[in-house]
């Protein structure tokens, strides 16, 4: 049945496919609305991965995923239509699909599904495509063969030594550049220092582990992509659009001063 299952997925694009048992993370969901669509019954997780990584050279000014078009519609469209055939192959049974809002702790479930390792900061890394893949999942009652063998990274210590606050999540520039309102002295001179306008990928960008990352091939990304964010911009369809332009443009006109 797995083989089955992955190739509808490959059908739809989409080649590095996972499974995970539910009870793994059944712990460990995290509290969010999109809990209540969690299949009752429910016994697998199917994992995927969407690669975003366009150019080897980084973006001028914002992260990797905010320079390709918003993955939440991008992705959510593919995971949408994989769920409908998924339940015309198997129509007596459910199947919920989830993108970032999910209950389900997501690199938690890929790790298991064999999909990659965790990073120290974190992050899932991919043998293929490094930590620049964004997770989707469509949660099933289908009881199905799943891979439960976490493995950790190289341990190397780059990125919590490349990262401006040590790893620490309540100090996270990624965090400083979405955060609504006025910055502290200290978080703008700390967006100033390093150009960042949205996002952060400092630990990522010195992780070994993506230095040979592949490209994405996914037709949306690619030619949707933007390497920096300029004042005044259409911001629709992007990964800061959901936040107002109010604390990215605040975030560009830090780089004036």
């Amino acid at each position: 049945m797995n083989d089955q299952i992955a190739a509808i997925f490959f059908k739809h694009g989409i080649t590095e496919v996972g499974f995970c048992g539910f009870d793994t993370v059944r712990d460990h969901l995290l509290d969010c609305r999109a809990k209540k669509r969690i299949p009752e019954g429910a016994k697998s997780i199917l994992l995927c991965l969407f690669p975003y990584k366009v150019k080897e050279q980084k973006p001028k000014n914002i992260s990797r995923y905010a320079a390709v078009p918003d993955y939440h519609g991008v992705c959510g469209a593919k995971l949408s239509e994989v769920a409908k055939a998924l339940q015309k192959n198997f129509p007596s049974a459910q199947f919920a699909w989830f993108i970032d809002n999910s209950p389900i702790p997501e690199v938690a479930a890929a790790v298991c599904a064999g999909l990659g390792v965790r990073g120290e900061n974190g992050l899932l890394i991919h043998p293929r495509y490094g930590s620049w893949c964004f997770i989707g999942e469509i949660v099933t009652d289908l009881p199905l063969d799943c891979q439960n063998d976490p493995k950790p990274c190289l341990q190397c210590g780059l990125c919590k030594k490349t990262c401006p606050k040590q790893l620490d999540k309540t100090r996270c520039l990624s965090a400083v550049t979405q955060k609504k309102g006025d910055l502290t002295e200290q978080e703008a001179a700390d967006l100033r220092r390093h150009g960042l306008l949205w996002g952060c990928d400092l630990c990522s960008e010195n992780c070994p582990m993506n230095k040979k990352a592949e490209k994405t091939d996914i037709p949306a990304f690619i030619s949707g992509y933007r390497d920096e964010y300029i004042l005044g911009e259409n911001i629709e369809n992007r990964a800061y659009a959901w936040r107002g332009e109010a604390p990215v443009r605040r975030n560009a006109e830090l780089q004036k001063k």
